[in-house]
């Protein structure tokens, strides 16, 4: 019988999937129907104080080839819900939910609101506490979110004052938008932090109506620079925890972007995840399919002769090589022109 429980900074996951932190976690009703279906785990959709203010509408749009989602953007901030309503939440989530629950933080440019956010999630019963140092859009302009996590030093000060100020393990989330994100998890971890959260979206625009020379989303005939999602930022996402985990293991590592079937979750996982964190894919299909995924890794594992998650863990990250090292054991070199129709071949049939 295989085992598919993992940990994370110390704490143990029944299943590797968590719903990650966004609108599929954003109050009760979502937290309890995503327990009750099987979820191994939740992250809060990220509460704040001073910072919260309303999104603007509509925050959505999506890239199809196809009629399928290959890239999702959002304008979407933080919870939109004040302390005392979080207050009213943890309460109903706490009696409800026996899954761990991870609680996302954002506070502003003062750090030390996010040591009082962060007391504040740990006396209502949060699990974890995740930094969110990785929200592109709304969040920089204010010297937080995406602005913190761009920059090792402020990581590693932010998360030092957290983690010295509480009990509980801290995670970090990291944005991608950085030249070096092994640098900022070594600042993390270097704090104090028991892990991170790679990735938070990829900064971009998901589309534009030629015929009306718009970028979408529109909002009101206008546009800005969203938070890339989807199954198109999945390489993004596996380098980035193979090169963390590479540089970091052993450390902790929860594995987001373009999760949208069990076989990407176990690809992050080989990659160095521990486990892994869906967003996009719940808003599109709900909650029940954990099940079905579950069962797929089960068999997986099965066939495979994987005992526990811990077996896969960074197997593929160790057959990541430097390019000095593919020449050395590069047998043959084909022309750009046979490599180009093989890919044709892989594609047309």
């Amino acid at each position: 019988m295989v085992d598919i429980s993992t940990k994370l900074a110390d704490v143990e996951f029944p299943n590797p999937f968590l719903v990650g932190s966004g609108p599929t976690s954003g109050n009760p009703q979502k937290i309890i129907s995503a327990y009750k279906a099987g979820w191994g785990g939740v992250v809060l959709k990220t509460i704040g104080d001073s910072i919260v203010r309303k999104s603007v509408r509509p925050m959505y749009a999506s890239l199809k080839r196809d009629k399928e989602i290959i890239a999702f953007e959002n304008l979407e901030l933080i919870t939109e819900d004040p302390l005392e309503t979080w207050d009213k939440y943890m309460r109903v989530i706490k009696s409800e939910v026996k899954i761990p629950i991870i609680a996302s933080i954002m506070g502003g440019p003062d750090y030390s609101e996010w040591v009082k956010l962060a007391r504040w999630v740990e006396d209502r019963g949060a699990d974890i506490i995740e930094l969110n140092f990785g929200c592109p859009h709304g969040e920089p302009e204010r010297r937080t979110g995406a602005f913190i996590g761009q920059h090792a030093d402020l990581v590693y000060k932010y998360t030092k004052e957290v983690v010295s100020s509480v009990s509980i393990p801290v995670i970090v989330k990291l944005t991608p938008n950085v030249t070096d994100i092994t640098e900022i998890a070594k600042a993390a971890r270097d704090a104090g932090a028991k892990g991170v959260t790679a990735i938070n979206t990829v900064y971009g625009v998901i589309d534009v109506d030629i015929e009306t020379a718009q970028p979408l989303p529109s909002v009101n005939g206008y546009s800005t620079y969203g938070g890339i999602s989807g199954p198109a930022i999945k390489p993004i996402g596996l380098g980035a925890v193979s090169r963390i985990y590479n540089r970091l293991k052993p450390y902790g590592i929860s594995g987001v972007g373009g999760i949208f079937d069990w076989k990407d979750a176990v690809q992050y996982i080989m990659m160095g995840a521990n486990n892994v964190q869906v967003v996009t894919y719940t808003m599109l299909r709900g909650f029940e399919f954990v099940k079905e995924w579950k069962k797929s890794l089960e068999e997986f594992m099965t066939r495979k002769e994987y005992s526990t998650i811990q077996d896969m863990i960074g197997i593929a990250s160790e057959k990541m090589k430097s390019y000095e090292y593919l020449e050395k054991v590069t047998r043959r070199r084909t022309t750009v022109d046979e490599e180009i129709e093989s890919i044709r071949g892989e594609i047309y049939g």
